[in-house]
């Protein structure tokens, strides 16, 4: 079990590589037995921490594994989530400054703006009658931690779920749809780094239907005694791998009509 005092001590080493640049150990590795409720409740008191400390806002929320690749990927038996703060947003006309991550890496999603407050357990189409706009979105992943240990072990989901869900940064495209007006579920994603392709999916893979994340964010929210709120933005998990990024790197993020978004790391 993992007392209050390890749970302060982890939370600030976590957020001492996140100033620093220096990635910290695994908490797993510290903590073997760490289970994913108390996973989430360090990355929820670091979260809060952050906002007492910094006057951060928080913003909406991110789904991540929400492909069952991805899960597989991560021996993990379901998706996780994190919050987004304020400070997460990055507008794509200016480059994104390199030095704000210790390993950046960029995934390709769907942003929910939400309406309407959602509250689960819900159905889809409770979830949908809550959604204002959608849009293509960028996630800017960072991994405060290192990737493997000494002794060989991976980072896992829960190791995942303490360093904030690995939220780092997003990017979110004006062009908005409208619930309804598009079948989320046909939108491709091809991701072109440095003028070539390189990944591609279809948001199929997101539970068949994206909006489908809304309902697992909405039901995994309730279980900590939270729920999405009207103004939220939710990003619905990608369908391409994470993609490193290097300094100076362009990339062209192309949703097919829905747009693309152009990125620059500076």
């Amino acid at each position: 079990m993992l007392d209050a005092g390890s749970r302060a001590a982890l939370i600030d080493r976590l957020e001492f590589a996140r100033r620093e640049r220096r990635p910290t150990f695994l908490p797993c590795t510290e903590h073997p037995s760490l289970t994913l409720a108390e996973a989430y409740a360090v990355q929820e008191a670091w979260a809060s921490a952050r906002i007492a400390s910094e006057g951060r806002r928080p913003v909406g929320w991110k789904a991540a594994l929400t492909t069952r690749g991805q899960r597989q990927a991560f021996g993990a038996d379901q998706p996780l989530y994190g919050a987004l703060l304020d400070d997460m947003a990055f507008d794509a006309r200016e480059p994104v400054p390199f030095d704000r991550f210790l390993a950046p890496r960029v995934e390709m999603e769907l942003a929910f703006g939400m309406a309407k407050r959602l509250e689960g357990p819900c159905t889809e189409a409770e979830a949908i009658a809550a959604i204002d706009w959608i849009a293509p979105a960028i996630e800017i992943l960072d991994s405060r931690t290192v990737m493997r240990d000494e002794s060989g072990r991976t980072r896992s989901a829960i190791d995942i779920v303490a360093d904030a869900g690995g939220a780092a940064g997003c990017v979110v495209s004006n062009n908005r749809m409208r619930p309804g007006d598009t079948d989320l579920s046909r939108i491709g994603a091809v991701l072109r780094h440095n003028g070539e392709a390189e990944d591609s999916g279809v948001f199929v893979l997101v539970f068949e239907r994206p909006e489908r994340a809304l309902v697992w964010l909405a039901g995994a929210l309730a279980e900590r005694g939270k729920a999405i709120q009207a103004g939220d933005v939710v990003l619905s998990g990608s369908v391409i791998k994470p993609y490193p990024v290097a300094r100076g790197d362009r990339f062209a993020f192309d949703f097919g009509p829905p747009g693309t978004i152009d990125l620059t790391f500076a």
